[in-house]
């Protein structure tokens, strides 16, 4: 496999990191965490919605507006809800990579690299800046251009059209089920980061690796 495609958020970025900034406005730790994950959800329901309505709306926008329905859901009072937004939406412009993130694409140098993800362009660029990365890859891949979400196979031909390459010298990696899914059935072979060992839960094929960390994953390629 010459080219390794990096889903961005909860692959490389700590989305996670969100909770700790959601915090004051909630009773504790486990119900702020309770709420980002729900508002990741939300998120992610907004933007298939969209795609399957052919109503394309970009990540950040959906980002807001799933914010504010997860917000509705916790029937917080609107002056609340308006700093918890600003607040969350500034941060998650600059939310860590995993600590394995760096050391790992350090040791992919013989390899093509790419971020392929559902996020906007300029949001993926600042990320990217924001964690000294943006020159660890050779693209950075959005799905705004083809206005639709992955698990499309639009998106995932992004990866080839960039390349120039073909679908068996890709090796995707993803923390997220429903995407490694897509993935595989696109063509590609799959290395699932499964980072809080969850059971894998999707209708489609599974990955053909799994790993804890990525710091597996050079591993992985010196051997296939």
């Amino acid at each position: 496999m010459a080219v390794v495609a990096f889903d961005a958020y909860g692959t490389l970025f700590d989305i996670s990191d969100l909770a700790d900034v959601a915090r004051p406005w909630f009773a504790d730790q486990p119900a702020a965490d309770a709420f980002c994950q729900r508002w990741r959800q939300l998120h992610l329901e907004f933007a298939w919605q969209s795609a399957l309505a052919e109503q394309y709306r970009d990540f950040d926008q959906l980002a807001k507006q799933s914010l504010y329905a997860a917000l509705a859901e916790h029937e917080m009072v609107r002056t609340d809800a308006d700093a918890v937004v600003q607040q969350l939406l500034k941060h998650m412009q600059k939310v860590p990579v995993y600590p394995d993130v760096k050391p790992t694409l350090h040791q992919l140098g013989n390899y093509k690299t790419a971020v392929l993800s559902n996020g906007t362009l300029r949001s993926l660029q600042a990320l990217a800046v924001a964690n000294d990365v943006l020159f660890s890859f050779d693209f950075i891949l959005s799905v705004d251009p083809i206005r639709t979400y992955k698990p499309s196979r639009k998106a995932y031909a992004l990866v080839q059209s960039a390349f120039g390459c073909e679908k068996r010298e890709v090796l995707f990696v993803s923390s997220n089920s429903w995407d490694i899914a897509g993935a595989k059935a696109y063509g590609f072979r799959t290395c699932w980061c499964n980072r809080s060992q969850a059971p894998y839960i999707s209708h489609g094929q599974k990955p053909d690796y799994v790993i804890a960390t990525l710091a597996e994953l050079p591993a992985i390629l010196a051997e296939s």
